[in-house]
């Protein structure tokens, strides 16, 4: 945690499954991997029911991206008076309540009502479920891989498809 507010060997990323990461190191010890996701891969196991989600900022950056601030979850993660269980359940329902609620200010901003999910993090069934729960209820057509993995095997497709979308004046 030190070396992250000192921003030591820290770097920046937007991908979500460094923060997933963050979380095994913190609630779980995972410090050494053997294999990609072993960690989120426990933090996921220790989970029974959706946990306490923790508001998390969201704003705009200087590029005008909605970027999460996954901050307030630290404490939670380190509260050890907490056991490691309701911990994961609230880290993963946070991180759901998140994906809700950028999903919300994007409808707000540009009137979008269809969610694809996609990317590793969409492999755990624990967040999955639980976003898609959220995003249903709250009106939105929500869009879930079937034919092609949702993880970075079939990212590239996605984006020539969005690609191929703009350039025929498709995008929906």
């Amino acid at each position: 945690y030190e070396a992250w507010q000192r921003r030591l060997n820290c770097p920046l990323t937007s991908a979500a499954g460094r923060v997933f990461d963050a979380a095994a190191a913190l609630i779980c010890g995972v410090g050494t991997v053997s294999f990609e996701a072993q960690g989120p891969m426990l933090l996921e196991s220790l989970c029974r029911r959706p946990g306490e989600p923790v508001a998390l900022p969201l704003a705009k950056d200087a590029g005008g991206i909605l970027r999460s601030d996954w901050q307030p979850l630290i404490p939670v993660m380190q509260d050890e008076t907490r056991d490691a269980a309701w911990r994961a359940e609230s880290f993963h329902s946070s991180m759901a309540r998140v994906i809700l609620e950028q999903a919300r200010r994007i409808r707000e901003l540009e009137g979008v009502y269809r969610i694809g999910l996609c990317g590793g993090v969409f492999q755990n069934r624990v967040l999955t479920e639980q976003a898609i729960a959220l995003l249903e209820n709250d009106r939105f057509d929500v869009y879930l891989s079937q034919q092609l993995p949702c993880n970075d095997a079939a990212l590239s497709f996605g984006q020539a498809a969005e690609i191929a979308a703009r350039q025929t004046g498709e995008i929906v």
